[in-house]
């Protein structure tokens, strides 16, 4: 009997299909992973020879720059270089000053790809303007190379109470290069009136090689500034020469960002305890069997009458069955979990082997077929279904190994949509669910997450907390598709399930000392095939050894098997 089991085992487990969704997913994730990767825009070594800034600010306030950048590369193979500007930064306890980068244009004098891409990146009160120069499909054939960027800049001005002040971080401090020499001019409204230079880390003290101012015109020069380190000047303006002599303030960025994602905390569990009560409400109002009311489980109205229908209380005792109901045993599968399984085939199999319609044949335990003995004994449609799928309308004495992978899946999907469409005629369910309506919580989970990653990791953080309320929504849904999948009974198929669902409740529990059987009753072989569709195969056999060695039946090979 043991052996017998393991062959059900076997049988149970044919035909399932590969998850190739996971292995979608793994390959879509190693894609993006290696899409997502970004080669170094610098290497240690690297220097720029020189950089020249020349600052033209005019009347309205708006700063029109010029940078000449000579870079020299550490190593071959590079594509280009980053320039970072500053668009956000603190400016008092309450706000934030924005600078406004526009009109962005970058040429090479010596031939280098000047294509360019810009990426905003805004974290509370800081915020960058990346431009990345170069090609990503091309690497630059020397070690050097030259960038004239020009570019906008709205904000730079500020008021000090008595004069304005062009003041500005000229070269930034996010070069992971060592700037050799530095030489800014800049040109003001009326000239201007004094001029200061600051070079190292940021708001550091120290002064430039030189800050001063000719004919008007400021002029600043810094020598062996180390990587992280950068250049500030200032120039002071005569007051009211400028009309826009202050940045953009706006809200202390962390503290928008903090409320901001309160109100988004907030809203994400306000559509938390919407979507869980409304899927409780959703759910009892159409989710629920039909029951007959005032009718004990399993039982339905005399001929004749008609009971009254109300909604399944999950709570009832379901009596014992001592026996399963007169139903096939892949009808009562679909019945308890809305779904035609593998096991549902592999129950089916052992069902007409018992009743001779076929027998099981093994010879070493792996390599299993099925003989076909007498068609005749098939009883139901999807039984006749599964017959002719495996056998080809063969005569009795025709074999069919199945120990090849997927070779029973055109009789087993066969045999799903034939017991779907009985149990559809006998209107068990409102609506006989489909595989399809399972739905794939775990799978959409992981794609959410992607999506989240992908989003944020693109600077798209706004739309990511667009998309965090709807989780709670989204996961409702899910899970109410996935208990859809069990589908909805009718008063009919609920009384017939309780058979079902009492029936299992004995093999589950009885003990070999409560079984019931008439003496010389094959027991074992009777009830194996509804042991394995229940999932309790190893349990039944394990009792009827029990019954076995007790002397209650014999220990003989079931006729309906052959094999070592």
């Amino acid at each position: 009997m043991n052996e017998t089991r393991s062959e059900a085992a076997v049988l149970s487990t044919r035909s399932r299909p590969v998850p190739h969704r996971l292995l979608l997913m793994v390959a879509f994730l190693a894609a993006a992973a290696w899409c997502l990767a970004v080669p170094p825009a610098y290497a240690a070594g690297d220097s720029i020879s020189n950089y020249t800034i020349d600052y033209q600010l005019d009347k309205s306030g708006l700063l029109h720059v010029k940078e000449t950048i000579d870079y020299q590369f550490a190593g071959s193979g590079r594509h280009g270089i980053d320039r970072i500007l500053v668009i956000r930064e603190k400016w008092d306890k309450k706000n934030d000053a924005i600078y406004t980068i526009s009109n962005i244009s970058v040429n090479s004098p010596s031939g280098a790809p000047d294509s360019f891409t810009t990426t905003k990146s805004v974290s509370g009160r800081d915020g960058t303007l990346r431009i990345r120069i170069g090609d990503p499909d091309r690497t630059l054939s020397s070690t050097s190379a030259s960038y004239v960027i020009s570019y906008d800049v709205k904000g730079a001005v500020r008021d000090q109470k008595g004069f304005d002040e062009l003041y500005w971080d000229a070269t930034g401090s996010d070069w992971d290069a060592t700037i050799q020499q530095v030489s800014i001019t800049a040109t003001v409204p009326g000239g201007a009136q004094d001029v200061s230079c600051f070079s190292g880390p940021v708001q550091s003290k120290n002064t430039c090689d030189s800050a001063t101012k000719s004919q008007g015109v400021a002029h600043f020069a810094a020598s062996t500034v180390p990587a992280g380190d950068g250049v500030t000047i200032g120039v002071k303006i005569k007051d009211g020469l400028v009309a826009a002599n202050t940045p953009d303030l706006q809200t202390d960025g962390s503290r928008a960002g903090r409320l901001k994602l309160y109100g988004v905390v907030g809203l994400t569990g306000l559509t938390a305890i919407a979507s869980l009560l409304g899927g409780i409400w959703w759910w009892r109002r159409n989710g629920r069997d039909e029951r007959y009311v005032g009718l004990a489980p399993g039982t339905v109205p005399l001929p004749g009458s008609q009971g009254v229908v109300g909604r399944n209380d999950p709570d009832i005792t379901i009596p014992v069955a001592f026996s399963p109901p007169k139903i096939p045993v892949a009808e009562a599968g679909l019945l308890i979990d809305g779904q035609v399984d593998t096991r549902e085939t592999a129950a089916t199999i052992i069902d007409l082997a018992v009743r001779g319609a076929l027998t099981v044949n093994s010879d070493n335990g792996e390599n299993i077929s099925v003989t076909l003995v007498d068609p005749n004994r098939a009883a139901a449609p999807h039984e006749m279904v599964l017959m002719t799928n495996l056998f080809g309308g063969r005569p009795p004495g025709a074999t069919v190994s199945l120990a090849g992978r997927g070779t029973m899946l055109s009789a087993h999907q066969a045999l799903v949509k034939s017991v779907q469409n009985q149990v559809t005629a006998r209107h068990w369910f409102t609506k006989v669910p489909s595989a399809a309506t399972s739905g794939g919580i775990g799978f959409s989970a992981v794609a959410f997450g992607v999506i989240a990653y992908m989003v944020l990791s693109s600077g798209g953080g706004s739309l990511f907390f667009f998309l965090l309320p709807l989780l709670p929504i989204i996961i409702a849904v899910l899970v109410l598709r996935s208990k859809l999948r069990h589908g909805k009974r009718t008063a009919d198929g609920r009384a017939v399930c309780d058979q079902v669902d009492g029936f299992r409740i004995y093999l589950a529990t009885a003990e070999a000392d409560q079984l019931r059987f008439e003496e010389g009753e094959d027991i074992f072989s009777k009830y194996l095939p509804w042991a394995i569709m229940y999932e309790l195969a190893d349990r039944w056999a394990r009792i009827c050894a029990d019954l076995v060695a007790a002397g209650r039946i014999p220990d003989v090979q079931p006729y309906w098997y052959s094999g070592n």
